[in-house]
C-alpha cells in the first residue's frame, strides 16, 4: 500500500481521522479495481463480505472506536466520499440502474460494470456505516446525519421495474446491507425511522 500523507502538524485526533480515511480510501480504490476485473456474474458478496479483508475489516473497525468521539465528522466525511465517488454534486443520492436495453452491446457490457462500480461503491459504504453507526446514542444531535443515512437506504429499496441486468442480485444484496444499516439506527432512532 502506498504511503499516507497527512499533515504531522495537525492535532493528533485530526490526525488520525485523515490517516484513517485516507487508508480508506485506498483500500475502497484496490477493492473497485479488483471487482471490476471480476467476471459480472460473481456476486458482489463472495469478494467484499466481512472476513475476506482482515485488513478492511480492521480498518472499519478502528473507524467505529474512532466514532464514539467524532461520529458526526465521520459520517460528513463518509458521504463527502461517497458524492464523489458516484459523482453526486447535489443530496439526491439517487440510484439508477445505468444499463439501457437499447444501447449497444459493448455500451451495455460498459454499462453493467460501471453499474456494478456503483454498487460496490454502495457495499463498502454500507459496510463502514453498520460499523460507526453503532456510535450514535454517544452523539444525541445527529438527526440531520441520520436522516440522510434513512433516505438513502429507503432511495436502494425502490424497484426497479423491468429491469433484468446481471447485477440484478447485486442489488439486492445492497438493500439487505442497507436494511441492516437500518436495524443499526433503529437500534437508538426508531421514531425518526417509523416516520419514514
Amino acid at each position: 500500500m502506498a504511503p499516507v500523507n497527512v499533515d504531522p502538524e495537525s492535532k493528533p485526533g485530526e490526525f488520525v481521522l485523515k490517516s484513517l480515511f485516507a487508508n480508506f480510501t485506498l483500500l475502497s480504490e484496490r477493492k473497485i479495481r479488483i471487482i471490476m476485473a471480476e467476471p459480472l456474474e460473481k456476486p458482489l458478496n463472495k469478494s467484499l463480505q466481512r472476513g475476506e479483508d482482515p485488513q478492511f475489516d480492521q480498518l472499519i473497525s478502528s473507524m467505529s472506536s474512532l466514532a464514539e468521539y467524532c461520529l458526526p465528522s465521520i459520517l460528513r466525511t463518509l458521504f463527502d466520499w461517497y458524492k464523489r465517488q458516484n459523482g453526486l454534486e447535489d443530496e439526491s443520492h439517487e440510484y439508477r440502474p445505468r444499463a439501457n436495453t437499447k444501447s449497444k452491446n459493448d455500451e451495455q457490457q460498459k454499462d453493467y460494470l460501471l453499474e456494478r462500480r456503483d454498487l460496490a461503491i454502495d457495499f463498502m459504504f454500507s459496510l463502514v456505516l453498520i460499523e460507526v453507526l453503532k456510535q450514535i446514542p454517544l452523539h444525541p444531535l445527529l438527526d440531520g446525519l441520520i436522516q440522510e443515512v434513512i433516505n438513502l437506504a429507503f432511495k436502494h429499496f425502490k424497484y426497479k421495474e423491468g429491469y433484468l441486468g446481471p447485477n440484478t442480485g447485486n442489488m439486492h444484496i445492497v438493500a439487505d446491507l442497507y436494511a441492516e444499516v437500518l436495524g443499526v439506527v433503529a437500534q437508538s432512532r426508531y421514531r425518526i425511522l417509523t416516520k419514514k
